[in-house]
């Protein structure tokens, strides 16, 4: 099953010859695909990432930039297995929270 995810990274832009630099934040919303196994007629398919929606904020002022910038940043590999591990990230975050919620629900109906 397929599972939506959000993240988010500080973007530096510079100036090559003038030094300045600004940063502002993207926030990316992607869904992650699990794969499939092989079976008789089809073969395997491996976990995949698509990225859904980006946006990118100066405080709290969203930006448009150009569409080009915005692909140019996501068809990269890099930045398709740097999503991947901010969902695997967040996957064992949302594990560790519901098991350390299970604990708490147990050791109150324990003491109570």
């Amino acid at each position: 099953m397929s599972k939506k995810y959000r993240a988010e990274q500080t973007v530096a832009i510079s100036g090559w010859e003038c030094g300045t630099e600004i940063e502002i934040n993207m926030v990316i919303t992607f869904t992650v695909h699990p794969g499939s196994k092989a079976t008789e007629i089809d073969p395997a398919e491996e976990p995949a990432v698509e990225v859904d929606k980006v946006r990118f904020f100066d405080g709290t002022d969203e930006i448009q930039l150009p569409w080009s910038i915005e692909d140019r940043m996501t068809s990269r590999s890099e930045f398709k297995n740097w999503l991947m591990g901010e969902a695997a990230d967040q996957h064992e975050m949302a594990f560790a929270d519901a098991a350390d919620h299970k604990r708490e629900m147990m050791r109150e109906a324990y003491d109570g």
